[in-house]
């Protein structure tokens, strides 16, 4: 049973931002946070000016921890972890794994396509196999430079990148690696059982877009309907980047 002491609006928040983003993409949900609450908006490996991290080869969860815990001074307090899209992936294997002390989790559209095999969603699983086979091959294989839009309009909607302006989908283009590596982390969710989902025993909050495409969706689902005490959201008029197109909505999720 979830621990409802802990069911507050005071604990720490350590927000966990997704691939081809930064610490900075929190900035318009942090206006709208309650000033009494401590909050840490972390840059994760290769991200906001971080080293890359040195396991391209065999990408483990570890590392993201090690980074985190790298730039917060709260080590075993009870905190509240807030992730999008991959960082909300961080998040969940935080939670699993036990590497924070965590009492809340907030989850805005955690790209956890991992999840998809261990509940059986043959549709969705076969719609990611089928675009991360082309976006490998295009990304890895033939270096396309924007090779990233295939990813931004994917999760978002069609044209999402194109309206991105120019300096930002260049630097975007130079974190394609990390963004395969990302994927590659998001696979390893596989790993755990329904059981260990089910197991999740601290409040948790998932939150999807109206607009949001049917992956995203059914992952959402997924999480809503196999732990024990999560609510689940759907933000209207938003798609996969809800936190920057809709922060007020989403800070309301949160608080």
């Amino acid at each position: 049973m979830a621990d409802n002491s802990f069911k507050n609006n005071n604990l720490p928040i350590i927000f966990i931002h997704g691939s081809f983003a930064n610490s900075k993409s929190w900035r318009k949900i942090k206006e709208h946070v309650n000033e009494n609450v401590k909050t840490y908006s972390i840059n994760l490996p290769g991200h906001g000016g971080n080293d890359d991290p040195h396991d391209f080869d065999d990408p483990k969860f570890k590392t993201e921890f090690d980074c985190i815990k790298s730039q917060i001074p709260i080590m075993n307090e009870p905190v509240h972890l807030v992730g999008h899209s991959y960082g909300g992936v961080a998040a969940l294997a935080a939670t699993l794994t036990k590497a924070f002390n965590v009492k809340r989790l907030t989850l805005f559209e955690p790209v956890a396509v991992g999840l998809l095999s261990i509940f059986n969603e043959n549709k969705a699983e076969q719609i990611i196999a089928d675009f991360t086979e082309e976006y490998i091959i295009h990304a890895a294989q033939d270096g396309e430079k924007n090779a990233c839009a295939r990813v931004i309009d994917f999760w978002g909607v069609e044209g999402s990148f194109e309206v991105i302006p120019p300096h930002v989908q260049d630097a975007m283009a130079e974190m394609t690696k990390n963004n395969l590596r990302h994927w590659e982390l998001c696979k390893q969710l596989c790993k755990y059982n329904a059981d260990d989902i089910r197991g999740i025993d601290i409040p948790v909050t998932v939150a999807h877009g109206s607009h949001s495409n049917f992956v995203a969706k059914t992952i959402s689902n997924i999480l809503k309907n196999n732990i024990p005490d999560c609510k689940q959201f759907e933000i209207k008029g938003a798609s996969h980047f809800m936190i920057t197109s809709h922060p007020k909505d989403c800070a309301k999720i949160i608080m």
